[in-house]
């Protein structure tokens, strides 16, 4: 799903492939997060991806906010092997250390201005 889709819809998240192996989330701008939110984009996730571990971006570009309780429940809610984290803003930025805080170790995150290099690096993992 497009953003322009996305805007349009009544989710505040869409789910889509971006290559084999590579997931992306797009949080809609000004979006709330919360746990709800997190919860469905998790299970859309999982359905696209049968449950194998994959990269995935995250799209976080404008969104209002993400509550503490999603990132704590989206930091362990699907088998990742690598997150990278796509923002512009200093909002965006914020947002993103929470997410990097609460990150498994075992798995690479990484925070991205530029979409194409986070999907270069999403691919190496």
């Amino acid at each position: 799903m497009s953003p322009l889709a996305l805007a349009e819809c009544d989710s505040d998240f869409s789910v889509d492939r971006v290559s084999r192996g590579v997931h992306r989330i797009i949080l809609r701008s000004n979006a709330h997060i919360t746990e709800d939110e997190c919860v469905r984009a998790s299970a859309e996730l999982l359905k696209l991806t049968g449950g194998k571990p994959g990269s995935v971006l995250l799209q976080i570009t404008g969104v209002g906010s993400v509550s503490r309780a999603a990132i704590s429940l989206c930091s362990g809610g699907t088998p990742l092997t690598a997150f990278a984290i796509l923002g512009r803003t200093a909002v965006d930025r914020v947002i993103a250390h929470s997410l990097i805080r609460l990150a498994p170790p075992e798995c690479p995150v990484t925070y991205f201005t530029d979409e194409e290099e986070a999907v270069i690096w999403l691919r190496m993992w």
